[in-house]
């Protein structure tokens, strides 16, 4: 009786190895691409249903030559402008492959970067804004700037990530400030970290876009995210379209690896679909 036992132990065993080796392969290779719906009175009907792809914590990785796989999700997604939110390389290493993807993005849509706390730890944000400057990406450092679409217009915003100089202005400083120049309007505003619900719960703002969490790298089926950036059990808001108070934050999973390797935790494209709520 034994010996059929240990055969059945080690089938087992065997079935449990392929399932986890599948898990990663799957979450290391395959790109998913998720709509958010983000609905407000304030957004004028010019900009009922503009997309803004959001591509977040990709640290210089690449999927498929040139990174065409990526490239082809995205143009698939029909964007009327790109958002990058963070972590776009981890050091000076990574930076002939986002001199690449920034030349495959910007013959898309529009453009428009936040820093993460990577780039400002690499010292590497001086070689990016260059080639930011060569490739036409606007690097949105704690300001706004107006879109406009047949006529109307909403206000696009990008704080730069806390790791950045001590003296910036902060989310809700930038906001109050937009809010008294701009009173009524639509704000959409970039970020990198996704503590936003917990800081600036009561932000002046529309919707945040966001990422860092990277969908909390491990994913359980029915809990969500495993493991924190701080290596906390279980994080908060590492993943989805969050309401909190008068905006919506939308956390990106993010593209690239973490230190640990993903698991059930595909590699993701956030699409925000702007709707004009009646």
């Amino acid at each position: 009786m034994k010996r059929p036992r240990r055969r059945a132990a080690r089938r087992v065993m065997l079935l449990l190895a392929l399932f986890v080796a599948a898990g990663f392969a799957d979450s290391a290779l395959r790109v998913v691409t998720t709509e958010y719906t983000v609905a407000s009175a304030r957004l004028p009907a010019e900009f009922d249903g503009f997309r803004v792809v959001q591509l977040s914590d990709v640290h210089g990785k690449e999927f498929g030559e040139g990174n065409k796989t990526l490239l082809a999700r995205v143009a698939a997604a029909e964007p009327d402008l790109i958002a990058l939110t963070g972590d776009l390389a981890s050091g000076a290493e990574d930076l002939p492959a986002v001199e690449r993807l920034l030349a495959g993005l910007t013959a898309i849509a529009p453009v428009y970067y936040v820093s993460g706390n990577h780039e400002w730890a690499a010292g590497i944000l001086p070689a990016l804004s260059a080639l930011f400057d060569a490739h036409g990406v606007r690097w949105l450092r704690n300001e706004a700037l107006t879109l406009t679409r047949g006529g109307a217009e909403i206000v696009l915003a990008g704080v730069d990530d806390p790791n950045g100089p001590r003296d910036q202005l902060t989310p809700d400083a930038l906001c109050d400030r937009i809010a008294a120049e701009k009173p009524g309007d639509f704000v959409l505003l970039l970020a990198h970290r996704n503590d936003f619900r917990e800081k600036y719960p009561d932000l002046a703002t529309d919707a945040v876009l966001c990422g860092h969490a990277h969908g909390g790298v491990v994913r359980l089926p029915f809990v969500g995210g495993l493991l924190g950036t701080g290596r906390e059990l279980f994080p908060a808001d590492t993943a989805g379209a969050l309401p909190s108070g008068r905006y919506t934050l939308i956390v990106s999973r993010g593209i690239g690896d973490a230190p640990v390797p993903r698991f059930c935790n595909n590699p993701e494209i956030v699409v925000a679909v702007l709707r004009r709520a009646e």
